[in-house]
């Protein structure tokens, strides 16, 4: 899943959050990301706005896997469930595709702790395909 690599390393975001894209396979993408004093709300846990990012951008991903060439995805919608806090070193978003469609695709993605045992929060999101922009030099 080349393109989705190669995608993901354009993302000033991620970038400047430190996430990695851990596993690609087709319709399900894993986004990891370590804790940091940057990324803490006042309570000292990870902010809502990082996991949520991150869960948007594992479902994102994780649509953009099941589309043809020539297709890229965006974000029409989401629906985000904080269940715990995220008192934790690091996180990870864990996003499948529910439903392909040649436009929308529904996506589920779970964040969970760095046990991987604790989910922190749960995203449903839409995605649409659109045409892959070419660029010229």
């Amino acid at each position: 899943m080349q393109r989705v690599t190669e995608s993901f390393d354009r993302q000033g975001f991620m970038k400047s959050i430190g996430a990695v894209l851990e596993t690609v396979q087709a319709g399900v993408v894993t986004i990891s990301c370590r804790a940091g004093q940057h990324l803490t709300q006042q309570h000292g846990l990870i902010h809502g706005g990082v996991i949520a990012s991150l869960a948007d951008v594992a479902c994102g991903y994780a649509a953009l896997s099941a589309m043809p060439e020539g297709k890229e995805v965006l974000t029409v919608e989401f629906k985000v469930n904080f269940l715990k806090p995220a008192n934790t070193e690091r996180v990870l978003a864990v996003a499948k595709v529910i439903q392909s469609g040649r436009t929308l695709t529904v996506c589920e993605a779970t964040v969970f702790d760095a046990t991987q045992t604790v989910a922190i929060a749960r995203m449903t999101a839409t995605m649409m395909a659109v045409d892959s922009e070419r660029k010229s030099g």
